[in-house]
C-alpha cells in the first residue's frame, strides 16, 4: 500500500502528498545530518528507512541524489515488500515525471514556492498510484510463493553498537575507524572518540526525534556504499523497554548475517536487569554492557 510521496531539498521539505506522512518525512532531514557528519566525500547515498508501529512496517523508499552542494530525496512511503521491483520502478518514474518538468534544481527549488506547485506534483503522484498499486499487490503475492535466493556471504562488518535512552548515548564502540574516510588520516585516539560520541549523539537524535515527531519507531536505515558495486551499509534500530540499541554494519554479500548478529545482541542485551527500569541519569550501572559489544565482532567471525 502507498501511503505517501515526498520531495526534500537540503532542510527542506517542498512536497509531501499525505500531511499526515510529513512527520516520517521529516526524519531523513535528521538523517542528513548523520550522513553529513561521518560521509564527507559523499560516497554514501540514503536508500530506505523502515519503520515499525504496533507490528506494522512502513518504509521509505528514496532516490538521493547529490548535486554540488545540494541534497535531493525523492520519497515513496508506504508497506512495500523488502524484495519489491516495482518499488524502486516506481521511484524512478518519480523521479523522471518531476525532472521533466523541472530540468534543475533551481527551477524546482523557484517552482516550490507558487501555490499551483503541490497540485501539478500531485496529478503526477495520483497516476503513479493508479499505475503500480496493482503491480505491487501482485508482485507481493508472486513472492510469497517463491524461493528468494539469498546471495552468496563476500564480506560484513561490524561498524558501531552503541545502548542510547532519551537522546543520551549510554555506551558505545567503534569498530573499524579506519573504515570511515575522515578517520583515515587522523587516527588519534580522542579523535576517533570524539568521532564516535558525535556518531553515537546523533544517531541517538534519530531515534526520538522519530518517536516524538513520527510517534514510530525507526527499526532500519539502508545506504548504498558507492566505493564498491553491490556494497551497502545497514542502520539497525532495537527498542528495548525504551532504550534504544543502535547498530551500523557493511556488507557486500548476505546481509543477513548482519541482521543475525543484531538480533541475537539485542536478545542477550534484553536479559539485563539494569534495562527494565528508567534511565536515572548515572551512568556507572550501564558500563558491564561493554562486554556484550567487546563480543560482537568475535560472534560474526564464528
Amino acid at each position: 500500500m502507498i501511503t505517501g510521496f515526498g520531495i526534500i531539498l537540503n532542510d527542506n521539505i517542498l512536497y509531501c502528498s499525505n500531511q499526515e506522512k510529513y512527520s516520517l518525512f521529516e526524519t531523513i532531514l535528521f538523517i542528513e545530518k548523520l550522513i553529513e557528519s561521518i560521509n564527507p566525500n559523499n560516497i554514501w547515498r540514503l536508500n530506505n528507512v523502515f519503520f515499525k508501529n504496533n507490528g506494522i512496517t512502513e518504509r521509505i523508499v528514496i532516490k538521493h541524489i547529490i548535486s554540488g552542494d545540494n541534497n535531493i530525496f525523492y520519497c515513496i512511503s508506504g508497506q512495500f515488500d523488502t524484495h519489491s521491483e516495482e518499488t524502486y520502478n516506481m521511484l524512478e518514474d518519480f523521479h523522471t515525471k518531476v525532472e521533466s518538468s523541472y530540468s534543475s534544481i533551481e527551477r524546482l527549488k523557484q517552482a516550490s514556492e507558487e501555490s499551483m506547485f503541490k497540485e501539478m506534483i500531485s496529478v503526477s503522484t495520483d497516476l503513479l498510484k493508479m499505475k503500480y498499486e496493482s503491480r505491487l499487490k501482485t508482485e507481493e503475492i508472486r513472492h510469497k510463493i517463491a524461493n528468494l535466493n539469498q546471495p552468496l556471504t563476500q564480506e560484513n562488518k561490524i561498524l558501531y553498537c552503541g545502548i542510547s535512552t532519551q537522546g543520551l548515548p549510554i555506551i558505545s564502540k567503534l569498530f573499524h575507524p579506519e573504515f570511515f574516510d575522515y578517520l583515515k588520516t587522523n587516527r588519534d585516539e580522542d579523535i576517533i572518540e570524539v568521532f564516535g560520541s558525535k556518531l553515537s549523539a546523533k544517531l541517538a537524535t534519530i531515534a526520538m526525534n522519530t518517536a516524538i515527531r513520527a510517534d514510530t519507531h525507526i527499526s532500519e536505515i539502508h545506504l548504498n556504499d558507492l566505493r564498491e558495486e553491490r556494497s551497502k551499509i545497514l542502520i539497525l534500530y532495537g527498542n528495548i523497554n525504551g532504550y534504544s540499541l543502535d547498530f551500523i554494519g557493511s556488507t557486500s554479500g548476505n546481509e543477513n548475517i548482519l541482521y543475525s548478529s543484531f538480533l541475537k545482541l539485542k536478545q542477550d542485551v534484553s536479559e539485563e536487569d539494569v534495562l527494565q527500569d528508567e534511565f536515572g541519569g548515572d551512568l556507572a550501572p550501564y558500563r558491564h554492557l561493554k562486554k556484550y559489544l567487546a563480543q560482537l565482532v568475535k560472534d560474526l567471525k564464528k
